[in-house]
C-alpha cells in the first residue's frame, strides 16, 4: 500500500516537473481549451481553489482522489453560461463499492450556436454555417489507501472538431489527498490533463506562406499539446462549530501553456443547510473575484439535494453564471 502511495505521489511530482521546466508563459500553445473552464458551481465561487476539497462527483474534474469521501452513490451536474454565447455542461455520477474502492463516470460538452463561415475572399460570409462541438468523457478510479491518504485516476477520451477539423486523444489526470487530522486540514495535489501531443485532421492554405498560396499546396496542421495543469492545494477549517462551519482553501496552479496562478477561496456554512462563499484568482488573464452560494435539503427521507450558484468577474469579457445540481443516495 505504501509503495502504491509513493508512487503515486512521484508520478504527479514527475510529470509537474516538466511544466515546471519553462522559464516563460507559452501562451496559445496548447489545445482543448474548455479543459481549463472551471466544472461546478461550488469551486468557482471560492476562486477556483478546489483541489483539497471534496464532498461530491465533482472532485473529478479537480482532483480524483477526492471521490473516496463520498458515502454511498452521488450525482452531479453543472451549467455555466460562458462568454460569446458559449455554454459549457458537466456531469458525473460516483459510486463507493467500499473496501473496492470509488468508481464514477464523468463527462464535459461545450456548445456553441450556429455561425457563418467567413474566408478571405468572403470576409463577410459564404452562407456556410458551422458550430464548435468539443467534450471529454472520463472513468475514474479512487481508493482510500488509510484512513487519511486516498488517490485517483481518470483516463479519458478527448475530442475538439471545428467545422470539417478535429482530433481525438486520451488523456490521464492523476490525484492524492491527505487529511492531516488538524483542524480538518486537507493537503491535495493533481496533475489534469496529461496525454500525448495531438493533431488536427486535414490541411489548410497557409496565407504567410506565398509557396503554400501561389502553388495551391495545402499543409498539415502542426502538433499540439493538451492543457496540462498540475495542481497544488490546501483546506483548512477555521472554525468548525455544530452550526457554523468557515473553510478556507488555497491552490497552486502551473499549467504548460500560462504562467503560474494562485487561487484563494473561503466558505462559510451555517448548520450545513446555508453557505455563502467568495474567492479571488490572482494572475488570472481577465478578472478574478468570484462569489458565491448554496443551499442543502432532504428530499424524501433518504436523497441529498445541494444546489450552489456562482458568479466569476472576467473583466471586460463582463462575467459568468454557474448552476449546479448535487444529488446524494
Amino acid at each position: 500500500m505504501k509503495k502504491i502511495m509513493f508512487l503515486m505521489i512521484g508520478l504527479i511530482l514527475a510529470v509537474s516537473s516538466l511544466s515546471f521546466s519553462q522559464g516563460f508563459a507559452p501562451v496559445g500553445t496548447s489545445v482543448a481549451q474548455f479543459l481549463e473552464v472551471g466544472v461546478g458551481a461550488r469551486p468557482a465561487a471560492m476562486g477556483a481553489a478546489f483541489t483539497a476539497l471534496d464532498n461530491d462527483a465533482s472532485a473529478v474534474f479537480w482532483n480524483p482522489a477526492g471521490l473516496t469521501d463520498i458515502q454511498n452513490g452521488n450525482f452531479f451536474s453543472s451549467y455555466c453560461k460562458w462568454p460569446a454565447d458559449i455554454t459549457l455542461a458537466g456531469i458525473s455520477y460516483a459510486y463507493n463499492l467500499k473496501n473496492i474502492g470509488v468508481l464514477a463516470v464523468s463527462g464535459v460538452y461545450l456548445m456553441t450556436d450556429d455561425m457563418e463561415v467567413t474566408t478571405i475572399l468572403d470576409p463577410q460570409g459564404t452562407g456556410e454555417m458551422f458550430n464548435i462541438s468539443n467534450y471529454a468523457f472520463g472513468l475514474t478510479y479512487a481508493r482510500a489507501l488509510t484512513d487519511r491518504f486516498s488517490v485517483g485516476v481518470t483516463g479519458k477520451m478527448v475530442s475538439e472538431k471545428y467545422w470539417t477539423y478535429g482530433y481525438t486523444a486520451w488523456a490521464v489526470d492523476l490525484g492524492t489527498l491527505y487529511r492531516t487530522g488538524f483542524h480538518g486540514m486537507r493537503i491535495g495535489m493533481s496533475i489534469l490533463h496529461f496525454g500525448p501531443d495531438v493533431r488536427y485532421d486535414g490541411e489548410f492554405i497557409d496565407f504567410s506562406d506565398p509557396k503554400s498560396v501561389d502553388v495551391d499546396k495545402p499543409k498539415p496542421f502542426n502538433t499540439f499539446s493538451l492543457p496540462v495543469n498540475f495542481r497544488f492545494g490546501v483546506a483548512l477549517d477555521v472554525l468548525n462549530h455544530e452550526q457554523h462551519r468557515i473553510t478556507t482553501a488555497v491552490d497552486m496552479v502551473h499549467p504548460n501553456n500560462n504562467s503560474e496562478q494562485y487561487n484563494f477561496g473561503m466558505e462559510y456554512g451555517f448548520k450545513q443547510l446555508f453557505f455563502l462563499r467568495g474567492g479571488f484568482q490572482s494572475s488570472a488573464d481577465e478578472g478574478g473575484l468570484a462569489l458565491g452560494c448554496g443551499v442543502h435539503a432532504t428530499s424524501l427521507g433518504s436523497l441529498g439535494l445541494m444546489v450552489d450558484y456562482a458568479y466569476s468577474d472576467l473583466g471586460i469579457l463582463s462575467s459568468a453564471h454557474r448552476l449546479s445540481l448535487s444529488i446524494s443516495h
